[in-house]
């Protein structure tokens, strides 16, 4: 019995085969060639991506933050060479804040607040959130200068004398726009009579002051100019009353 004879191939079905069998070397090459101008392209297009921003204070010695600060994102248009450089190196917000802040200050915020990392060519489109608050503790301390309010009754020496106070600074605390309005404690008015060499406790006088102060007595003591206050230093205490507060 003779071999029965074979059937042409349809001529779809012979396309399809020639698809994927012939000039594999030149269909590889134009597919690769593809690839590299999508890539070429799409590394100059012009894209949008959110990235994080850093926001900094700048804050006066006497500011001290309660809370972080809130993340911030950008909105930066650029091409992906440009912002992949935004991943290792973020935008920053800078603002300065002065001594008179309130306790909560609000700070809006717009585009043109960011400022991109430098050899970053890219552009910012928008920023969120666009206000962000800024809560600040409400104490505070610091330290200020003691100032003397004694009095002396001399004798008929002449001699040019010095008031030393031990210490001669002390440190405030206590709501910080009333600690920030305290330039200097005064030691409660004291009158001292010469010739005395005894050191003195003397209290400061924080009645109407509105805040903490510590030590709330200074060690006083007269000496005459040239004549260093340690050198009679390890001298008792001059058991004397208790110094009049009224001015």
């Amino acid at each position: 019995m003779g071999t029965p004879p074979l059937r042409p191939q349809p001529s779809w079905r012979r396309r399809l085969v020639a698809t994927f069998t012939e000039h594999l070397v030149l269909k590889a090459t134009a597919i690769f060639v593809a690839v590299v101008l999508w890539f070429v392209v799409n590394a100059k297009e012009p894209q949008v991506e959110l990235v994080r921003v850093r926001f900094v204070a700048v804050l006066d010695s006497s500011l001290v933050l309660r809370d972080a600060p809130p993340e911030l994102q950008a909105l930066v248009a650029g091409s992906p060479k440009e912002l992949i450089k935004l991943n290792t190196a973020a935008p920053v917000v800078r603002r300065q804040v002065t001594a008179d802040a309130p306790d909560t200050l609000v700070l809006d915020l717009r585009p043109g607040d960011v400022t991109l990392p430098e050899g970053v060519d890219a552009v910012v489109r928008d920023i969120q959130p666009r206000s962000i608050t800024l809560r600040f503790e409400s104490t505070w301390s610091r330290r200020v200068p003691v100032r003397s309010a004694i009095d002396l009754v001399r004798d008929s020496s002449r001699t040019p004398l010095a008031i030393s106070l031990d210490p001669d600074t002390v440190q405030v605390s206590g709501p910080r726009h009333v600690v920030l309005g305290v330039p200097f404690v005064r030691t409660v008015r004291t009158t001292i009579r010469l010739p005395d060499s005894l050191p003195h406790l003397v209290d400061l006088d924080t009645a109407r002051l509105g805040v903490r102060v510590k030590p709330s007595q200074v060690r006083v003591q007269i000496t005459p100019y040239g004549v260093a206050p340690g050198d009679s230093a390890r001298r008792p205490l001059a058991t004397t009353a208790r110094p009049d507060s009224s001015r």
